[in-house]
């Protein structure tokens, strides 16, 4: 089956639940909100009603973009910790790459984040993890705390929230847990394909 192709200024015919009737549309680009509010679509070809000029159609070809803007539409996830722990994240970083952004550092938390929530490694490991890191950096009355604030895609987040749900941990002790295997895997015990793969993923994350 072969998909039509529409451009600016193409011409066709939809129902509008404005005008409630069949109408003549005309495709064009518009800024186009999402159905829950959250977030829009810029530039989106779309077709609007000849008559009360509302959008009421969207092309296929219009799909991608809305998925890839629905994927940018960003989240926050925030952790008050102790300071090593951003020390070590930064650190993690620069041996990455030394000319990395803060940029990159929301990436690696990502990457770890779906590596466990995914499967791919053991979310068992956590738990462990959490333990190590709790008793590496003793939390004293009076340390230091920084605060983690990232912006991330709704799959990262809850990428988070589903491994807080499976290991019973808290959302700040699992970013500890990932934190510690960072350190772990790029500054205790390096291995040169992770390292490898690290790096490729601090070049697109610049």
């Amino acid at each position: 089956m072969t998909i039509r192709l529409f451009n600016e200024g193409d011409k066709s015919q939809a129902i509008c639940p404005h005008c409630r009737k069949r109408v003549g549309t005309t495709f064009a680009r518009r800024t186009v909100p999402f159905s829950d509010g959250r977030g829009t679509v810029k530039d989106l070809l779309v077709a609007v009603c000849d008559e009360c000029d509302s959008v009421v159609a969207t092309p296929a070809q219009s799909t991608p973009a809305i998925q890839d803007a629905r994927k940018r539409a960003v989240k926050p996830i925030e952790a008050q910790l102790p300071a090593i722990y951003l020390d070590v994240l930064d650190l993690a970083a620069y041996e990455i790459d030394r000319h990395s952004t803060t940029a990159f550092r929301k990436a690696l938390m990502a990457l770890y984040l779906h590596r466990y929530a995914s499967g791919e490694s053991p979310a068992e490991e956590l738990r462990e993890a959490c333990l190590s890191a709790r008793r590496a950096y003793k939390e004293q009355r009076g340390a230091a705390r920084r605060r983690l604030s990232l912006k991330v895609t709704p799959r990262t987040l809850q990428d988070l929230r589903e491994l807080a749900q499976d290991t019973g941990m808290s959302q700040s002790d699992v970013i500890r847990a990932v934190i510690f295997r960072i350190q772990a895997d790029v500054l205790d015990a390096p291995r040169p394909a992770l390292m490898r793969e690290l790096k490729t993923l601090s070049l697109i994350a610049a």
